[in-house]
């Protein structure tokens, strides 16, 4: 093969790449120098509901998947609660039973939502994930 037949053919293929690696949509960001991004699928919240009682806690753990159901180990969760004078929540997850009654305590990420259903009640700390 000619040095000419050899340049074309790899100018073409460099061509054909650049051209098929356009149509995918996954591109470089240059800002970050990371490859395509892969965005959260879904969030799940365990337990989905627990029974604390005044002064107790709960743990709960949110899941972040994504969009191949693999977990992503460095999505950030914002928690929040319903009724702050019932419980309360802390940035890890915990939460804190200060008044008989009902919250929903919120885990979100990229505009993803999971709640669990915490119940408060008056006397001996127990503890009843389900």
């Amino acid at each position: 093969m000619s040095r000419t037949t050899c340049q074309t053919l790899g100018f073409l293929s460099a061509v054909l790449l650049l051209s098929i690696s356009g149509c995918t949509g996954d591109s470089l960001d240059p800002q970050s120098g990371l490859g395509p991004q892969i965005g959260t699928s879904s969030i799940t919240v365990a337990p989905s509901s627990a029974t604390i009682a005044q002064g107790g806690t709960v743990q709960l753990t949110a899941r972040i998947v994504d969009e191949f159901g693999d977990p992503l180990q460095h999505g950030s969760v914002t928690w929040s609660t319903s009724n702050s004078d019932v419980a309360t929540v802390s940035v890890g997850g915990t939460v804190y039973g200060h008044g008989a009654g009902r919250a929903a305590i919120t885990a979100s990420t990229d505009g993803k939502i999971q709640s669990s259903a915490v119940r408060v009640l008056e006397g001996e700390p127990q503890s009843k994930p389900r």
